[in-house]
This record gives C-alpha cells, sequence and structure tokens, in this order.
C-alpha cells in the first residue's frame, strides 16, 4: 500500500490529525514526478486496489481531487479501466492502469508547452495525488488541506529543475483556497 494512503488509514482508525504526517510524506523526493522533455511531467505510482477502484477514483470521483472546477477534463480516448486520454486548458493529460499482481499500477503523464510552469504544475499534481490517496484509504483530503505542503513541494521541484520559483510563488499567493 502507498506510503500516503497507509498513514491516511492509520490517522482515521486512531483519530490522529493526519496533517503533520502528510506533510512528512511530501517531503519524500521518491513520491516525486519526473520532467521529461516535451516537457512533460511524469509520475508512477503503485496501488494496492484492484485496477477497477483506481479507475473509478479517477473517473467518477474526480470531484474529490482533480483540480477542475474552472476547466473540467476534456475525455479524448477511454479505454476502461486501463486508459484514460483527455485534455484540459489544451494540454494531454493520460492516465494509464495496469493491473499487478498486488494491485495496480498508474502511470500519469502531462504534456504542455510552458517548461517555465512545470514546478507550479508539478507541485499541483504532487497534490492532487495526494488527495487520490486520502481518497482511496476512505479519508477524502480538501483542496485546503492538499495545498498546505504544495509551497516546499514547488520550491522542491523549481530547483531540481532548474526553474524561476516565481511564476508558481505568485500563482499560489493568488489561489482562492489559500
Amino acid at each position: 500500500m502507498p506510503i500516503a494512503e497507509l498513514h491516511e488509514r492509520y490517522a482515521v482508525a486512531f483519530g490522529q490529525d493526519p496533517a503533520p504526517g502528510r506533510r512528512m510524506i511530501a517531503s519524500l523526493p521518491f513520491r516525486d514526478l519526473t520532467l521529461d522533455d516535451g516537457p512533460c511531467l511524469r509520475l508512477e505510482r503503485r496501488y494496492r486496489h484492484p485496477v477497477e477502484r483506481l479507475w473509478r477514483a479517477i473517473t467518477d470521483e474526480q470531484d474529490a481531487w482533480f483540480p477542475g472546477d474552472d476547466e473540467p477534463l476534456t475525455v479524448e480516448q477511454a479505454e476502461p479501466p486501463h486508459l484514460l486520454v483527455g485534455t484540459w486548458y489544451g494540454d494531454t493529460l493520460r492516465f494509464e492502469l495496469t493491473q499487478e499482481s498486488d494491485g495496480c499500477r498508474l502511470v500519469f503523464t502531462h504534456a504542455f508547452a510552458d517548461r517555465d510552469l512545470a514546478a507550479r504544475t508539478g507541485a499541483g499534481w504532487h497534490r492532487c495525488f495526494a488527495r487520490v490517496d486520502a481518497l482511496l484509504a476512505g479519508h477524502p483530503m480538501d483542496t485546503a488541506a492538499s495545498l498546505d505542503a504544495w509551497p516546499d513541494v514547488h520550491e522542491r521541484y523549481a530547483e531540481a529543475w532548474d526553474i524561476d520559483p516565481e511564476i508558481g510563488r505568485r500563482a499560489f499567493a493568488a489561489h482562492p483556497a489559500t
């Protein structure tokens, strides 16, 4: 089970505030997205859920984690429960799910045009997938809670990818949930 989902389950089971652990988990670099040429963000994660459960979270339960309040995901291709390709703000998002013996694997990619936006966008997806982890644990995380670790994640990505952090800092300061 992914560390974040396990943490959420334990916090609920023991009546603890999950916020301190969420911040620590957000600091773990092995959970980070990668930035490929294109530019394209990539995330690969394993889940101890059947592929159908993760598919349902990604598609039917988007309100619990997807940042599409102003712009919904436009589905271009769907092959349930293994592939979802769509556009969002003109960018291409791809969710590939593969069943594995003890659960499933998700490979997510986001192709976009402006590399200068990579740290901002990467931090956003990092926190969206923290919300997916919480959803799968049965303890959905609201937008404000997910944004708690956003600044630290953003700064780490900006440094790692040699991107000016000011674009992301300004976007975060202007975000309605902050």
